[in-house]
């Protein structure tokens, strides 16, 4: 379970800690990830001396339960892939490319419920048409369901830091996401989790962190919002 259990922590995070409350009796991202893996034990094969496991995924989902995670897909798309690389690598499993995950309503099943239909081949290109899988009512890739326009800080010199991950980590530390060479800021000083709602949290910074001329520990970010920390100033822009 090590590999689920931090995946887990992950998942949550993208919608801001609130899978619990979010999805109750309808299928949660942790059960997901499980199928994934299971997918991966039932289809991986013997090729050539090596494990070929297969590497495009079709999830498919009720739709409820698709209805209710539509808004998260991108952030469960990386997640996801993450979890399919490392436990390729803990099983020794080889696969053709990358991973490649798209999320489909299929009507016939029951709230709570995932099936998982999967191939090995090579990613296809953008504007590909994406793999044929039976019975699903529809194929859609992940990244449909991302914004246009990727969300970003904008600093007061327009220099622009595109909020690209399901956590960003702001501060002056080479660890940090948004790297900030500024004396007043702290290590990792705050991080932003994107999600339903794009929020921005102190992580117990020296100098704390202000929104709109508000010092917060927890905050939703809106377009146009001002951001605050030491003596630098960002401003949120999400279209």
């Amino acid at each position: 379970m090590g590999l689920l259990d931090n995946v887990e922590k992950r998942l949550d995070r993208i919608v801001n800690g609130s899978f619990s409350k979010a999805f109750k009796a309808q299928i949660e991202p942790v059960e997901i990830a499980a199928a994934l893996q299971h997918e991966l034990d039932m289809r991986a094969k013997n090729q050539d001396g090596r494990v070929i496991a297969p590497n495009r995924f079709a999830i498919e989902l009720s739709e409820e339960d698709y209805n209710r995670m539509a808004s998260f897909f991108a952030g469960l798309q990386v997640e996801l892939s993450k979890l399919i690389t490392d436990y390729c690598v803990k099983q020794r499993y080889a696969a053709v490319d990358r991973p490649e995950i798209w999320f489909t309503l299929k009507s016939d099943l029951h709230v709570g419920d995932v099936s998982i239909s999967s191939e090995s081949a090579p990613r296809q290109n953008v504007g590909a048409t994406a793999m044929t899988v039976e019975p699903s009512e529809s194929l859609i890739p992940a990244a449909v369901s991302a914004p246009e326009v990727t969300p970003r800080l904008q600093s007061t010199d327009g220099q622009d830091f595109p909020l690209n991950q399901p956590v960003i980590k702001i501060g002056r530390s080479k660890e940090a996401d948004i790297q900030i060479t500024d004396t007043g800021i702290s290590r990792i000083h705050c991080s932003i989790v994107l999600g339903s709602q794009v929020i921005i949290k102190d992580n117990g910074s020296t100098n704390g962190t202000l929104v709109d001329g508000k010092k917060i520990t927890e905050a939703p970010l809106n377009h146009g919002s001002m951001i605050q920390i030491g003596s630098s100033t960002f401003t949120y822009l999400s279209r």
